[in-house]
């Protein structure tokens, strides 16, 4: 799940705040935001086997991909400690835990438990027709999980993330509230959604402060929020507090999505931070090499380069 912004679009597919201890590299310095490994560790190898071909894999709550026709995932992770999440259709979620340490290759298999719970099986099936935009159908069955579940906040978010989209604010703005209602707990993901809404809504003094509070209650950890908020400081003109920003949410989205990378190089050559640009241009090819903007970013580095 991945939130794409470009102007005013903004498909957003995160799942709730992380956990995880990581650094950012911002204006050049090293920021420390928990305790994570050196940025320059080896990346450690994390293969994860399920019973099911198609089954998604979280860590730290950052959708990663599904696995393939033999039930199983490859990944290359930075050294840390990490949280896992396996969300498979018709089985319970698996949640787990891992330690990699840098170098290390570790395979993580999951045992899945066949679930027959009617609204936990429509919610499943909405977040896989949300994964493919299909957001129409997604909407349908988050109303049939909320039917059968009333107090059922993940569901209200999620079923928001399709409103949204679908420009159906007034439905959204109600399954938010009752979610923060029903949620009684600190709830970053509902503010960051409803910080989403703002923004789409064109009223980006209140998203900016709906992340921001989204970013107290997450303690900092939420790549989604930093990112939105990126975007909307970006929209108000703020250069120098959105890089920092989009730096930030980079990192803690574990460089899952190549095109923050190309849209803080449009930022940083906007600024006439030439170097930088460059340096975030080249970070875009390395992950998506036949990617839909490389060509024009291979022209783009080397005319800032002359």
């Amino acid at each position: 799940m991945s939130l794409r912004a470009t102007g005013n679009t903004d498909q957003a597919r995160w799942y709730g705040w992380r956990a995880l201890m990581m650094t950012a590299v911002m204006g050049g310095l090293l920021v420390s935001l928990a305790g994570a490994a050196p940025v320059t560790a080896e990346p450690a190898s994390l293969k994860v086997i399920t019973g099911q071909q198609g089954s998604v894999i979280f860590i730290n709550n950052v959708r990663h991909g599904t696995t393939n026709d033999e039930n199983a995932l490859e990944l290359k992770i930075k050294p840390g400690s990490y949280t896992v999440r396996v969300r498979t259709v018709g089985f319970s979620d698996w949640k787990g835990s891992v330690v990699l340490s840098s170098g290390a290759a570790r395979t993580l298999k999951v045992t899945q438990q066949p679930t027959s719970d009617e609204a936990l099986l429509h919610y499943q099936r909405a977040e896989e027709l949300r994964d493919k935009a299909k957001h129409k159908e997604a909407v349908k069955e988050y109303e049939q999980a909320i039917m059968l579940r009333r107090v059922f906040p993940d569901a209200r978010v999620a079923l928001t993330r399709s409103l949204i989209p679908l420009q159906r604010f007034q439905e959204a703005e109600t399954q938010l509230q009752a979610a923060m209602k029903d949620n009684r707990a600190p709830f970053p993901e509902a503010h960051t959604v409803l910080a989403n809404l703002r923004r789409q809504q064109g009223l980006t003094d209140e998203a900016i402060a709906e992340y921001r509070k989204a970013l107290r209650l997450a303690r900092g950890v939420s790549a989604e929020a930093h990112i939105g908020l990126a975007i909307a400081l970006n929209e108000t003109e703020q250069t120098d507090a959105a890089i920092r920003e989009y730096r930030i949410g980079i990192v803690q989205d574990m460089e899952t999505e190549p095109i923050l990378y190309y849209q803080l190089g449009s930022i940083l050559e906007k600024a006439q931070r030439n170097k930088e640009a460059i340096e975030a241009y080249q970070n875009y090819l390395r992950l998506d090499p036949k990617g839909e903007f490389a060509s024009a970013v291979e022209s783009m580095i080397e005319m800032l380069k002359k």
